[in-house]
């Protein structure tokens, strides 16, 4: 009865995983079927232009937000969780954070590599190397994610939790609309980083509920 239960559980995770490797894979092929850009993603570099045409203080607003997603920042932030739990003795929630951040942060740069799609502007600074997924949308998805659910498991307020997991969803949100805006990605790289990194982050669930079971709660 307890395993049917524990299949049961897993059956949404399976189906929601399956949801975003689908999506991602979706937007590879309609990459390599119709070239470095989209219709969709060259009308929302347009509309985004005229945005940034008519309200240039959104310009500095977003290129300020998107310090969440440089590396320098994440890293920090993945540290200061890392004592955290460290000092919870939260031994499983530290061990995939480190699995789930190390292994997630090589995960694109081969991927860029294998799709070589060209960036929106390629002269502009700060966009260097491929376009396809964004590895900064990914990262700061990855990151904050897996952040939001090992801490939102330190407290019993579901105000808290709740926060967390908004305040994770709006930081990955600004950090991929700063990537649009800048011109440094098209709008399907931000949307293929978000759906590898769920993806990414619910096949590393079931190991981590694995090591509860051998480490403890």
């Amino acid at each position: 009865m307890a395993q049917n239960d524990r299949k049961n559980s897993f059956t949404p995770l399976i189906l929601l995983f399956l949801f975003s490797l689908l999506i991602f894979e979706i937007i590879a092929w309609d990459w390599w079927r119709h070239g470095p850009s989209s219709q969709l993603d060259i009308l929302i570099l347009r509309h985004t232009g005229k945005l940034l045409a008519a309200h240039p203080w959104l310009n500095g607003a977003l290129g300020l937000a998107g310090i969440l997603g440089k590396s320098w920042f994440l890293w920090t932030l993945v540290v200061g969780a890392a004592i955290f739990l460290a000092r919870k003795k939260d031994w499983p929630g530290l061990s995939i954070l480190l699995v789930i951040v190390i292994l997630g942060s090589w995960l694109v740069d081969p991927l860029q590599a294998w799709f070589q799609r060209p960036r929106p502007v390629p002269g502009l600074p700060g966009a260097r190397g491929f376009s396809f997924p964004s590895g900064s949308a990914f990262f700061a998805a990855v990151v904050y994610g897996a952040l939001a659910f090992l801490l939102s498991r330190h407290t019993p307020k579901w105000w808290a939790k709740g926060a967390l997991f908004l305040g994770a969803l709006a930081a990955a949100w600004l950090v991929g609309m700063s990537r649009l805006t800048l011109r440094l990605h098209w709008f399907t790289d931000v949307l293929g980083a978000y759906a590898l990194a769920a993806s990414w982050l619910l096949l590393n669930y079931p190991g981590y509920r694995k090591l509860r079971q051998k480490l403890g709660p």
